[in-house]
């Protein structure tokens, strides 16, 4: 199972989500290149990252930071936030990206899905689905749209879509534990791959997810506030080590 390490921007620094807005520590670093650096060294396999800014504004803003970290580490990234044309997946897959994440435009439309697969292939196209209260939100999670989940991402996968990261916008903010049961319903009645992000604060989160044949598990807060050693995951997780290995 794969973890992704996550490194979520915002005005050009690496942006705490589930810190309270008011509070100096949702800004978790000033340097997303630095924290790139950083899970690389500590064994990440694959970073994720998310152009906060460009999923709010409807087009990549912080495109030159992600060809910088592209540059910097030698693992794969995969990135979304306000792609919204082939042209803009076009432009991150150039500069090095390996898969690009879409969400509203991939939900919204589903020629678009057609068209993406078709020019890119499934490998670098990964659909994004942030649900709440059992329904699809889209915009930067600014507005619900008429889909549920399921019904949503099996029509993506008769598009061709093999890979759809989930994310539980409630879970997210709280960080009290993932949606074991609505997440288990994903991987029993859809037939893609499932990468699940939301509410992860513990190992033990990361291994209750994993017991549900999920492709992998996107991190990011529970990172950034220690709650979750990125080692000892990938060590536990990716590596299939116990405490008694070293």
């Amino acid at each position: 199972m794969q973890l992704y390490p996550t490194i979520h921007i915002k005005n050009g620094k690496c942006y705490n989500p589930s810190a309270d807005s008011a509070d100096k520590q949702n800004i978790f670093t000033s340097s997303p290149i630095k924290l790139a650096k950083k899970w690389e060294e500590v064994g990440a396999s694959c970073l994720h990252i998310v152009d906060v800014d460009g999923a709010v504004m409807g087009y990549p803003v912080h495109d030159d930071l992600i060809r910088e970290i592209v540059r910097t580490v030698s693992i794969p990234v995969q990135a979304g936030g306000g792609i919204r044309s082939i042209k803009d997946i076009d432009y991150l897959l150039n500069m090095g990206v390996r898969r690009v994440v879409c969400t509203t435009q991939a939900v919204q439309s589903n020629r678009f899905v057609e068209e993406a697969i078709a020019s890119f292939g499934s490998d670098c196209f990964v659909a994004g689905i942030d649900a709440v209260n059992g329904m699809v939100a889209v915009e930067g999670r600014e507005r619900l749209s008429k889909y549920n989940p399921i019904s949503l991402i099996n029509g993506m996968g008769q598009s061709g879509v093999t890979t759809v990261i989930y994310t539980d916008i409630l879970r997210s903010s709280l960080q009290k534990g993932p949606s074991i049961d609505n997440t288990r319903e994903l991987v029993a009645r859809t037939n893609v791959k499932i990468i699940y992000a939301g509410g992860i604060a513990s190992l033990a989160d990361i291994e209750a997810i994993s017991r549900l044949n999920v492709e992998g598990i996107i991190i990011g807060s529970s990172l950034y506030n220690g709650h979750v050693d990125l080692k000892k995951a990938i060590d536990i997780f990716e590596k299939g080590m116990t405490g008694n290995e070293n």
